[in-house]
Order: C-alpha cells, then structure tokens, then sequence
C-alpha cells in the first residue's frame, strides 16, 4: 500500500461510508517475560515459572476512526479461524462495509480466502501491508500495549489466568478507547 493507495482507500471508504479496520494476530505465552522494572540496585528481578509453553492465539482488529477494537481467541491461526473472525467482524459492523487492511500471512491469501473474499465482497474489501511492514500497522502497538499491561512480569499458574488478564486489558480497551487513542493518530 503506498501513499497514492492509501489516499485512494479513504477516498473509497467516504464513499461507500465504510469503515477502515486494521487485523493482526498475536501469540500470548504462559511463561512470563521479564521487561522494565524497578528493584533495588545489586538484586535481580525473579518471576516463577513452570516452564509450560502454552500459548493463546487471539485475533484483532480496530477501526482507526472510532477506536472499536474486536478480538477472538482461537486454538490457531489458520484461514479457518480467519474467516470465523472475520464473520464477526462482518456481524458486528454491518450494514457498513468493512475496507480490511491485514498484513500478507500466508492464511490471508490463500485460495479459500480469495473465495471467501469474492463470496463477501459487498461486506469486505481486502487491502494488504507491504510485506514486512509491522510498523504500519496500529494492531501491533496495541499488542505491545496488552502485554505490558497485561503479561510482562507476571507468574500465571495457568492457562486461564493468563486468558483472564489478557481480557482484562481487552475490556479495558473497549470501555475506554482513549487509553489507545495515540496510537492510532499517525494512521488517521
């Protein structure tokens, strides 16, 4: 997507008043990951761990315009769960036609999706990143967001602890939009 696309997408979107939608997916593991903290100087930070490797795949997506975020956990990602999350989408947004800008996972452009995407066009509109491009996407901020306020240095002594805290942070983010506002600016 360079800039002469992204100007042609807004322009598309005010049209056909439909709503731009950033997706991404993340992966949230059981171990704890260590980031900045504050302890006395000489001592060193110690979080337990079981040494489990369980993850939560979990699937999002924001309108830049309103800060909506919608999420879905799922067991792995794969274009079956894709199309799952994006039936919702689709459920949670209509009658507004979704103009979906995804990065190029290989589930996002496989044959059944194409299909799927040509069943659903008057509902969405898939854009794609430039390949390795993470920095234009504002799902992955928000990534960052949910495990620094969710995930680092936490001990989770089971899965659905970790599920319970990466929600609580989830919630958070639906019932008070601005808290993510900023990162959501530069792609306004």
């Amino acid at each position: 997507m360079g800039t002469k696309n992204i100007s042609c997408f807004k322009k598309k979107r005010q049209e056909t008043d439909g709503i731009i939608i950033f997706e991404d997916e993340a992966a949230f593991r059981q171990d704890p990951t260590i980031h900045r903290s504050w302890f006395r100087c000489g001592s060193r930070s110690y979080i337990p761990t079981y040494g489990q490797r369980n993850t939560q795949h979990v699937y999002g997506a924001i309108s830049i315009h309103d800060a909506r975020f919608s999420y879905h956990f799922a067991d792995t990602c794969n274009s079956s769960t894709h199309r799952e999350f994006l039936e919702m989408l689709i459920r949670k947004f209509h009658p507004q036609r979704i103009f979906l800008v995804e990065d190029n996972a290989k589930y996002h452009k496989n044959p059944d999706m194409w299909f799927w995407f040509d069943a659903h066009r008057k509902e969405v509109e898939p854009w794609f990143l430039p390949p390795y491009s993470p920095e234009f996407n504002p799902m992955e901020s928000l990534w960052g967001y949910t495990r620094r306020e969710g995930t680092h240095n936490h001990f989770f002594p089971n899965v659905d602890e970790l599920i319970d805290s990466i929600k609580t942070v989830f919630r958070s983010i639906q019932s008070h939009p601005r808290l993510i506002q900023n990162y959501l600016v530069p792609f306004q």
